[in-house]
């Protein structure tokens, strides 16, 4: 009995933990909240929320309860959550201009904003803001000034550059435009001046990854990651790496291909090359990786010359050959751009080529809502066009039941409007 009793203290002090582990919102009025905040000495933290913010409910499920953020808040400021719809705080509203959700502010207690953030923001971010309310790290603003002054000082031009793109987030308009040609400049200047070799570490590949995601026809920073591809892996991870740099080269034949430029085929070499050390590690089933990325590569080519009939040879080479590898997005992203490229309209002997592929989307168990509502309106649409509309009409009812799962409720009306108005035409 005795070792029940110490079970059950112990279970319920680790309950008590995880229930202070977040946020502590006070519950009272906002001249309540001052009040409270006066008497503690501390700032005030508020976030005006709605019901239907899918935003503002994501904040509060996933980033006010994380522990870390919930220790630094509870210990700095008297939190207040309030609800901007609701006719007692529509004075609040309008003295501090809430135009969209969530708002987060930092207020002293004479009620004056000191840092103001519009929309969902992670928990480093909304953590460094409430550090520079706070006055324990300078804002960015300040911290750029500084770099500006010491100008030989590239562990700051690092912290900075870290910073930017959540703080260019905020900002909009005029300011926004201003400070992303500020960082660009900045990022060039720090990458010259430190030297690629010398920056295979995690801080520096983040800073890479941030604002280098394109690949150029002659590019020394795609080309210092291949050359120092082993450095990185054991100092980033190889999953990281790998999916890094197969964004910019992937990213770069699809390019080539759309654009005509058949130098794309050149550019292939590479797979049996430098760039074997990543890609020779990939499964792609029957087929090596300079095969699968062929066949990828010259249907693509073909799409964007309009040669349909060598872009499903090509698609269909792979999908027969790499099969056991693929994932639902291999499937659907074919039909997307197939869609896209014609504007909605593909000619009426390829509608019949695609079918097999959605349906072998629709097999996957594991999608998104959004993602099988969307396979569920294209393969209703090409059933539709070949003139099997019972088959057409089932998709679409399906459809519309598996919409009703989707969490954002706006979303979720539009697509149900969609998808009626595509039955009505059955």
């Amino acid at each position: 009995m005795k070792y029940i009793k110490l079970w059950l203290v112990i279970l319920f002090m680790g309950l008590l933990e995880t229930v202070s582990a977040q946020i502590t919102f006070f519950e009272g009025t906002f001249e309540d909240a001052v009040a409270k905040a006066k008497k503690e000495k501390k700032y005030l933290f508020i976030d005006f929320y709605a019901d239907w913010c899918e935003p503002c409910k994501q904040m509060a499920k996933k980033i006010f309860t994380l522990p870390e953020v919930g220790e630094y808040f509870n210990k700095n400021f008297v939190c207040c959550q309030l609800n901007a719809e609701a006719p007692e705080n529509k004075t609040l509203v309008q003295k501090y201009k809430v135009n969209a959700l969530p708002t987060l502010l930092f207020l002293n207690v004479k009620g004056e904003i000191l840092l103001s953030i519009n929309g969902a923001k992670e928990s480093a971010t909304l953590l460094h803001e409430a550090k520079v309310v706070m006055g324990e790290v300078l804002s960015f603003e300040k911290l750029y000034e500084k770099v500006k002054k010491e100008k030989k000082n590239l562990d700051l031009r690092q912290e900075l550059l870290l910073q930017a793109p959540a703080f260019i987030g905020t900002q909009e308009g005029y300011n926004r435009e201003k400070w992303v040609i500020r960082i660009g400049s900045l990022f060039d200047s720090y990458v010259a001046d430190k030297t690629l070799d010398k920056m295979v570490n995690p801080e520096d590949f983040a800073l890479l990854v941030m604002f280098h995601q394109q690949k150029d026809k002659n590019d020394p920073i795609f080309d210092a990651l291949v050359r120092n591809y082993q450095g990185y892996v054991e100092q980033v991870g190889k999953t990281d790496v790998n999916r890094y740099i197969i964004s910019l080269y992937n990213g770069y034949i699809i390019s080539l291909c759309r654009n005509g430029k058949a130098e794309y085929k050149q550019e292939l070499e590479r797979l049996n090359g430098d760039l074997n050390q990543i890609y020779g590690a990939i499964p792609f089933g029957e087929l090596t990786a300079f095969e699968a990325v062929n066949f990828l590569a010259d249907g693509y080519y073909n799409l964007y010359r309009k040669n349909l009939d060598v872009f499903f040879e090509n698609m269909n080479k792979y999908f027969q050959g790499a099969s056991a590898t693929l994932t639902v997005n291999n499937y659907t992203g074919p039909v997307e751009d197939l869609f896209s490229l014609y504007q909605g309209n593909i000619p009426e002997n390829a509608y019949l080529k695609v079918i097999p592929w959605l349906e072998k989307a629709l097999s996957f168990p594991r999608m998104s809502v959004q993602l099988r509502s969307r396979v569920l309106c294209l393969l209703g649409d090409c059933l539709k066009q070949t003139g099997d509309s019972v088959k057409a009409k089932q998709c679409y009812n399906q459809a519309f039941i598996v919409s009703a799962e989707i969490e954002d409720k706006q979303l979720m009306v539009q697509l149900q409007k969609m998808i009626q108005s595509r039955l009505s035409t059955l």
